[in-house]
């Protein structure tokens, strides 16, 4: 049956004028045009709403995201309401032998860490563990950290660190690989319930117009929670999974992955490999050329350079893609570097992209273009919020400057793909769009380094056409014209001529033509 969608705005993301008209077909666009609209079966009206083809984030994290939602979830509370929300919580699942969830933010603590003392006042009898919403720390009460063993003379694990009291007891905040000395105590989470954090949080992206997704953290437990739930019809977008590359081992693990890579289903497909090379600044564990101004060194390494340049040229050989995790300079250098060792062949068929890209140095910027390797942004954290202004630039002083280049980039010729790192920060693609095209989050904050924002058509372009080029879909998705999947979203307002981007909301997503 044909739908004719009219009377409103339609941005194609294709070259030329935008049409007057678009029809869907079944699971397809039909056509485009100008002038009177053809007759069809059905029509739908956009009444001064404007069309977009479906949305597609590079680098997201759905099953971690909507299993978070489906336990204790601080991601939308306000800091004031934290401990009111978890005694909540606990008071409503008085069974459960362990408080499970996260959301909650460094920046809401003094120095970004948060105290057992403080948990252990609405969770005394049982032990809680809640993961931050940036990915790369957990908040613990002292029951928790009695089980784990976790005391003053715990060693801080070679890729991690045990935030401390004075005295060397522990504190409560665990950061990177330290969070792994409490999580092996805690009970597995079960293939039901990733199957289950996967539809919550389809239904979440969905609603935010997001209709394909690169999911950039998949363990052999969330791809076959993935199959599943793809097998009962109930995976509806189409997803792209990096595999987890495992830090403690090397090459070895190359055979596997490409075995994993064929274990696959009609919307999922396990096809890239996930290289987390480094942490954070606001912690002090992105890997830096020089180091930190507040005493932490040179970061953490999570991948060594040397494994990196052997394994990153085989895994592109093997037909997968890596998708790096970069932060600070000299883990973007490395990454880098690790794709120029490989065959240019390799690299162009494979499509490796660096997520994150927030400390570049100068030196590295028109590498991006030159070796081939796309810009994975998560615009939303390119702007003076309370992160960036209380922990990141007291620890990077002058080379604060360097942070999230987008415009030297593109203008160097790099490819831009946009990704919202959700859960860590909000899936909605328009607030993160209103960031990287004003470099602030609010109207009364001063721009970080404004001269690097995008255009709107930029930004738009990096969450449909340069998401679906990372994806390798841009044949059936990420514009819309004749032959392309029916992938639609509906929204208040043209993007491209709003006055403030973050006014714009999603009304109706369609997802090969059909209303979900």
């Amino acid at each position: 049956m044909a739908t004719l969608f009219h009377n409103g705005s339609i941005v194609t993301m294709e070259p030329g004028p935008e049409p007057d008209w678009l029809v869907v077909d079944g699971a397809s666009v039909a056509g485009v045009g100008f002038g009177p609209p053809p007759n069809t079966e059905e029509r739908f009206d956009l009444d001064g709403r404007c069309l977009l083809p479906g949305l597609q984030d590079a680098h997201v994290h759905p099953p971690i995201g909507g299993v978070a939602m489906n336990r204790c979830d601080l991601h939308e509370v306000q800091p004031a309401a934290y401990l009111e929300t978890i005694a909540a919580y606990a008071a409503a699942n008085p069974d459960l032998p362990w408080i499970l969830g996260g959301g909650w933010a460094m920046h809401d603590f003094a120095g970004g860490i948060a105290r057992a003392d403080l948990l252990d006042t609405v969770v005394p009898d049982r032990p809680a563990l809640l993961h931050g919403s940036e990915g790369h720390g957990a908040w613990a009460n002292s029951h928790a950290l009695r089980l784990a063993g976790i005391d003053a003379s715990t060693p801080d694990p070679i890729d991690g660190r045990i935030e401390r009291l004075p005295g060397g007891a522990p504190i409560g905040t665990l950061q990177e690989g330290a969070v792994a000395l409490v999580e092996r105590v805690t009970p597995p989470t079960t293939l039901a319930e990733l199957r289950a954090g996967i539809v919550t949080a389809q239904q979440y992206l969905l609603g935010h117009g997001i209709t394909g997704w690169q999911d950039a953290w998949v363990t052999p437990q969330t791809q076959a929670a993935y199959i599943e739930a793809d097998s009962r019809g109930e995976l509806i977008a189409t997803a792209v999974g990096a595999m987890w590359w495992d830090r403690g081992l090397g090459i070895e693990q190359i055979p596997e992955l490409v075995g994993r890579s064929r274990d696959s289903s009609p919307r999922f497909r396990p096809t890239a490999v996930k290289l987390m090379v480094d942490g954070v600044c606001e912690n002090g564990t992105a890997s830096m050329l020089e180091p930190y101004e507040s005493g932490e060194g040179f970061g953490i390494q999570f991948i060594t350079r040397e494994v990196l340049l052997e394994a990153v040229p085989r895994i592109m050989e093997a037909g997968l893609q890596p998708h790096f995790h970069g932060i600070g300079d000299k883990a973007i250098r490395d990454a880098l570097d690790a794709v120029a060792a490989g065959d240019p062949i390799d690299v162009a068929r494979t499509r490796p992209h660096i997520a994150h890209i927030q400390v570049v140095d100068e030196a590295d910027v028109e590498r991006f273009g030159r070796l081939g390797v796309a810009a994975n942004a998560q615009a939303l954290w390119a702007c003076n919020d309370g992160c960036m202004v209380d922990l990141t630039k007291p620890r990077l002083g002058a080379r604060a400057r360097q942070q999230y280049p987008f415009r030297s980039l593109i203008d160097e010729g790099a490819r831009l793909a946009c990704g919202s790192d959700w859960s860590v920060s909000t899936a909605d693609p328009f607030a993160q769009m209103a960031v990287a095209t004003t470099r602030t989050h609010d109207d009364s904050a001063d721009p970080f380094e404004p001269q690097q924002a995008l255009t709107r058509r930029e930004a738009l372009h990096g969450f449909t056409v340069g998401s679906a080029w990372i994806n390798h879909r841009e044949d059936e998705s990420g514009s819309l014209r004749s032959g392309k999947r029916a992938d639609l979203v509906v929204v208040t307002d043209n993007p491209l001529a709003v006055a403030d981007l973050r006014d714009v909301a999603v009304t109706d997503t369609f997802v090969g033509g059909v209303a979900v």
